[in-house]
């Protein structure tokens, strides 16, 4: 048993006891450092609700990720050192002691943690359980690292000790001492920021884009007010969220069909204790999108009660849909799913496919195109795919693939574990084009309003244009109806605001992560290849007509990129940054350099859109343009 413990110890770097033994420790060759010094009456002040103590604070904002390291030159014994992070929902704090050193979470974004809370402050605050770590050695390095898995971990000298999920936002971070006759000297290191290459050829050609979008509820945005509906049209312009998923009524649709937009049948749909969403068409809307060249999805989530199990009755309702939608909104919708998320058997999506695609061509409707029966997620949807691909007949009928990506949030703690499973959909259906119908976050674990956390839906959105080829990408819900805040957080990209007059806004980080893409790739624009020479950029390129051009850089790195883009015949003219400090921030693009590249810095965690693509839309102030389509009345509420 001794014999196995030593050998555990050789290869863990623990002590028998647990106590993990320290390295050497070796300083980053380029690091940025910040000296700091505490004691002898230095920094000394009092904190209400902590007493006196000794701080010092770092002037920085920290990136979405991060990298910073303690170096401890001189720290008096018995002296109490804490570093301290903090964000606007919350933050941790790690202390340092003679043999150990500690980490918790704090929380204090709720006044119900009063009731939970065991130590009193001047503020709501619960601390989560703190985890310790006992060390053996002289304790030269503390190293903090937020990274892109929504990890947070500790390291001793190099060496990692500690790991913890962590979805908080944290921006700013400062140093506490405490004891008797404390003193503490030392750096504080962050990395800085180191050369990377992009590279685009043209030459080879993947999917062509045809845009992003989402679901705009009718009973969301009936509730805005005429100067909400004019701000949400600039809005939709300026995201480029021209892609409408119709969420029609469905249960309640008369055999007549005649209701397919009277608010009042509004199906409804609860989330939580959430007034109803209700499932209804809005053809003054629809007609309104189209003038600004929008498209619509069309599918049924459940199927009318006096439809039951029959195809031809299913096919006559999704015709009678288009024969409205072209009388009420000037033309039919421009793709319509076989049934959204429902599963039916093989041979049911068969001569579901068929009598639709057959009854639609009769009724004139030979340009609407049909995807596949969309999963809820992807591994369902692979199941799905190789349901439809057991009829040649059905499967050729079929003009794109399409799938929900819930699952996904099983991997934002390893977003690259994902891979796989995009890969093997590529493989089975990439001779359709694909649409990704919908994608949000619906896991309450990830229900939070943090960037991070919408940094792990900008890898998927990343992954889905690079790894599957995707011509559209889509929100679930891009206008959505909701009173407890978490739903607005993560499930759509804006709300109603009742606050300040019932206009739309965005409620998290969502809508700027979703914009860094959707903002300058435009319908018709090709994808290109795009490659960085660092393995923790993710980059794609899309290219339009006559030298038009777009590239998108995620860094994931906890270092700052100094990016050199190379792209012959492509001038950008606008930078766009997305990051917890900046939704979309628009700067003139770098002037080329001597040879025509373009050179930018890219901070952690941040997003930056380079481009010469025309925004859309974009308004300053509350003006109306006339360009714009009209508030319309059909559907208005009375705030």
């Amino acid at each position: 048993m001794l014999l196995a413990a030593g050998l555990a110890c050789l290869l863990t770097g623990r002590s028998v006891l647990g106590a993990h033994r320290l390295p050497a420790w070796h300083a980053p060759d380029k690091a940025r450092s910040t000296s700091f010094e505490l004691g002898e009456g230095k920094g000394e002040f009092r904190a209400w609700g902590r007493g006196r103590d000794m701080r010092m604070f770092f002037g920085e904002f920290l990136p979405a990720v991060f990298e910073r390291t303690l170096v401890l030159e001189e720290l008096a014994p018995g002296a109490s050192l804490e570093w301290i992070f903090t964000g606007e929902m919350g933050g941790f704090t790690v202390s340092v002691g003679p043999n150990d050193v500690a980490v918790y979470q704090r929380f204090y974004d709720s006044p119900a943690f009063e009731s939970i809370s065991k130590s009193r402050t001047r503020h709501p605050q619960w601390n989560a359980p703190t985890e310790r770590v006992a060390y053996e050695g002289a304790l030269r390095a503390v190293t903090v690292t937020m990274d892109y898995k929504l990890g947070l971990s500790l390291a001793l000298n190099g060496r990692e000790v500690l790991r913890q999920d962590c979805l908080l936002d944290i921006s700013r971070h400062q140093l506490a001492l405490s004891g008797k006759r404390p003193s503490v000297r030392g750096r504080m290191l962050e990395p800085e920021a180191e050369p990377a290459v992009v590279r685009v050829d043209p030459a080879v050609r993947r999917q062509t884009m045809t845009g992003f979008g989402g679901i705009a509820t009718p009973t969301a945005y009936a509730q805005l007010s005429p100067e909400g509906k004019q701000r949400w049209w600039r809005l939709v312009r300026e995201y480029n969220l021209l892609i409408q998923r119709e969420y029609p009524i469905g249960t309640r649709l008369n055999p007549d069909a005649d209701n397919w937009d009277r608010l009042e049948d509004a199906t409804p749909h609860y989330y939580g204790d959430n007034f109803p969403n209700g499932e209804i068409s809005d053809f003054e809307y629809i007609r309104n999108l189209r003038r600004l060249g929008g498209k619509v999805w069309f599918e049924f989530w459940a199927l009318p009660d006096w439809v039951g199990k029959d195809p031809k009755k299913y096919a006559k309702a999704m015709v009678s849909y288009c024969r409205v939608s072209r009388q009420k909104a000037g033309a039919p919708p421009d793709v319509v799913g076989i049934q959204n998320e429902v599963d039916q058997s093989a041979s049911m999506f068969h001569e579901m496919t068929l009598e639709l695609r057959k009854q639609l061509d009769e009724a004139g409707f030979g340009s609407v195109r049909i995807h596949m029966s969309d999963s809820g997620s992807l591994a369902g949807g692979i199941r799905r795919a190789e349901k439809f691909r057991k009829s040649d007949a059905a499967w050729a009928k079929i003009d794109f693939s399409a799938t929900h990506m819930y699952d996904y949030q099983g991997f934002f703690t390893n977003p690259d574990g994902f891979d796989g499973r995009l890969k093997q959909w590529k493989k089975l259906t990439g001779d359709k084009p694909f649409l990704s119908t919908e994608l949000c976050i619906n896991n309450d674990r990830y229900q939070w309003p943090s960037y991070r956390v919408a940094l792990a839906m900008g890898q998927l959105y990343h992954k889905n244009l690079v790894l599957t080829d995707a011509t559209a990408v889509c929100y679930c819900w891009t206008l959505l109806n909701v009173v407890q805040p978490s739903y607005g957080w993560t499930r759509t990209l804006c709300v109603p605001d009742a606050r300040h007059g019932f206009v739309p806004t965005a409620t998290s980080h969502q809508l700027r992560v979703f914009g860094a893409y959707s903002r300058r790739i435009r319908e018709g624009m090709v994808r290109v290849e795009a490659k960085a020479d660092v393995a923790d950029l993710l980059v794609s390129a899309f290219a339009g007509k006559l030298g038009k051009g777009t590239v998108v850089v995620l860094n994931r790195s906890v270092r700052p990129r100094r990016l050199r883009a190379v792209w012959p015949g492509v001038r950008f003219t606008e930078m766009e940054a997305a990051d917890p400090y900046r939704q979309n921030e628009l700067a003139k693009a770098p002037g080329p350099a001597a040879d025509g590249t373009t050179e930018v810095i890219i901070e952690p965690g941040a997003i930056v859109t380079l481009s010469n693509v025309a925004l859309a839309g974009a308004v300053t102030g509350a003006a109306a343009t006339p360009d714009l389509p009209s508030a319309d009345r059909s559907m208005r509420v009375s705030p």
